[in-house]
């Protein structure tokens, strides 16, 4: 895969990232910054990476001028992440309505499926 930083991913993912992108497929390095006290990456830097890729996969799927608001967020904890680990995120939008859409997302290590999310979102005009 040729992962490329995500353009203008917004000030909190600069903050937390770097989150990379190769099509529709993102990617973050774990390092020890993302690290709790069990030296395994922060449950809320998982959840925030389902977020902005479920995010991203709506406001790629709907019409332009579009922007897409969390409204609900569910995460399932299944495994853990490392430091050094490459965590890669895979979105797909189930629904995607005139108001609301609704999107999976599965973060996975080498294979292995370590955060499941579910959410649904508000779909809104960009001045909304």
């Amino acid at each position: 895969m040729a992962f490329a930083p995500v353009p203008d991913p917004g000030p909190f993912l600069e903050h937390v990232g770097p989150v990379v992108a190769d099509g529709d497929v993102l990617g973050l390095r774990v390092e020890a910054r993302h690290l709790n006290a069990s030296g395994t990456a922060q449950g809320g830097l998982l959840a925030t990476l389902v977020d902005f890729a479920m995010g991203r996969a709506i406001r790629a799927s709907a019409d332009e001028g579009r922007r897409a608001a969390t409204v609900s967020l569910t995460t399932d904890f299944l495994g853990a992440a490392n430091e050094g680990d490459f965590v890669e995120a895979r979105t797909e939008v189930e629904r995607l309505g005139g108001t609301l859409a609704f999107a999976d997302c599965s973060l996975t290590v080498e294979g292995r499926e370590i955060v499941r999310g579910r959410a649904v979102f508000a779909v809104l005009d960009r001045e909304g």
